[in-house]
């Protein structure tokens, strides 16, 4: 499933809070008389569409064949938005699966989401750390509070054109971002105008939107995003400078022949030439780019585009200031929580459950939509069917330093403010680094300090 995260309107969350969602509580679990039980329709939301959905909604037999007393009623094309409008009209579902994995603390602050942990620690619980890998903690808990639960996974990784680094006679893919520079160096060439007819490496936030993001390019420099009093770290965290003045660096020597003018306007006019980033026509596929950051989902677009591009994966590439960092990556995704106000919280635990640990359900869903299981279980089962380049991925998710940016009660805005700094400085709109640094973090305080209010 390819990845679109979109915050949550204010408006909505500020209703949740005033309709009794509050901050979340713990909810004390009893057993459910699975022997005996009147018969329940669960419903349950989710954000997939078209085949994704049909694919999705096979996936509940097995628990109705384990429960014979449930019915599951699975509703699709349901985002964060309509999700809290439902709360809000005291018709929320039983269970909801979401794609904002950067919306979660911001739900669980507000109280739309439980908090799970009374339903784990239970008769009917879940040893956590037994069943998932380290980094799934950092995307489902918010502020000690276990809100959520995964359902599959996205992990980034780099893929590069094998075919043009033979021709550049390279003969593996960086593993720092030094090397990274001098890649893109040797694999971009021109066109007789001067414009760029194959980009090395694209370092640019504005192109397309799951790439050089931000998040991404921030795990490769080990950049913090909060200090440890929990201020924003954009200013006193060096791994930002050092990271914006790599980009400044790279698109000057890459681009510019020197200068960096030159080269943001010419990177510019080449995003604009983009094709479609969910579509055959975007720019790796098509070879306009012979190194790109992207989800593992690409993998899915690649085979039914192009099945014969000579291509491969890696982790991405670390700085020589973040060593620990290589091997890792950013890792979020898809996750389940039982909504504030759901009316059969009881059993619908028992479906996240199930939804979160069945190995059959998260290897059919693996096979059929490319993205990472979420459990150790999952990812060692002899069933997967993927290529042999998505075993990147599953390396990435279990690595001890991936993760996440951190949950809070702004959601996605923990990312919003430093990322639009870094649009004007990649443009060069905004010289002033140290300058432009504070500010996003004075930016991001000011939203941190109104979210507690």
């Amino acid at each position: 499933m390819r990845r679109i995260w979109i915050g949550v309107t204010a408006l909505a969350v500020v209703a949740v809070a005033c309709t009794g969602g509050g901050t979340s509580t713990t909810t004390t679990a009893t057993a459910v008389d699975t022997e005996s039980h009147d018969p329940v329709t669960l419903t349950v939301t989710g954000e997939w569409t078209g085949r994704e959905c049909e694919q999705w909604k096979t996936v509940f037999d097995g628990f109705t064949e384990q429960y014979s007393w449930a019915t599951v009623e699975p509703l699709c094309n349901i985002n964060d938005d309509k999700l809290i409008a439902r709360i809000n009209a005291g018709n929320p579902p039983d269970v909801a699966q979401s794609f904002g994995v950067d919306n979660v603390g911001l739900f669980c602050n507000t109280g739309a989401w439980t908090d799970l942990q009374g339903y784990i620690d239970g008769p009917d619980g879940l040893d956590t750390a037994a069943t998932f890998p380290p980094s799934v903690l950092t995307y489902t808990s918010f502020d000690g509070k276990q809100c959520a639960l995964p359902f599959m996974t996205d992990a980034f990784g780099l893929y590069y054109n094998t075919d043009y680094f033979e021709k550049a006679g390279i003969a593996e893919p960086p593993t720092t971002t030094d090397e990274l520079t001098e890649d893109a160096k040797a694999l971009t060439t021109f066109n007789d105008d001067g414009t760029v007819a194959v980009a090395g490496f694209v370092p640019a936030t504005t192109y397309y939107c799951c790439s050089s993001t931000v998040l991404n390019m921030a795990y490769m420099f080990g950049a913090s995003y909060l200090d440890d009093g929990e201020a924003a770290a954009f200013a006193s965290d060096p791994a930002w400078a050092e990271l914006l003045q790599w980009q400044h660096d790279l698109i000057a020597e890459v681009y510019g022949d020197g200068d960096f003018q030159t080269g943001a306007d010419k990177l510019a006019e080449f995003i604009a030439g983009s094709g479609g980033e969910w579509a055959g026509q975007q720019d790796f596929i098509k070879g306009r780019v012979a190194m790109a950051i992207d989800g593992e989902w690409r993998n899915a677009f690649i085979a039914d585009a192009d099945p014969d591009l000579p291509y491969d994966t890696a982790p991405l590439p670390a700085s020589p200031s973040a060593p620990d960092q290589l091997g890792g990556g950013p890792v979020g995704g898809t996750v389940l929580a039982i909504p504030n106000g759901a009316p059969n919280p009881a059993e619908a635990w028992l479906l996240l459950k199930y939804l979160a640990t069945d190995t059959d359900t998260l290897v059919y869903m693996a096979n059929n939509v490319n993205n990472v299981p979420t459990t150790y279980e999952a990812l060692e089962s002899p069933d997967l069917e993927l290529p042999e380049q998505f075993g990147t991925f599953m390396d990435v998710f279990q690595h001890d330093r991936s993760g996440w940016a951190p949950t809070t009660p702004i959601g996605l805005d923990i990312q919003t403010y430093i990322g639009n700094f870094v649009e004007k400085w990649q443009a060069g709109k905004s010289t002033d680094l140290q300058g432009g640094l504070q500010e996003a973090a004075d930016q991001t305080d000011q939203a941190l300090a109104q979210a507690s209010i």
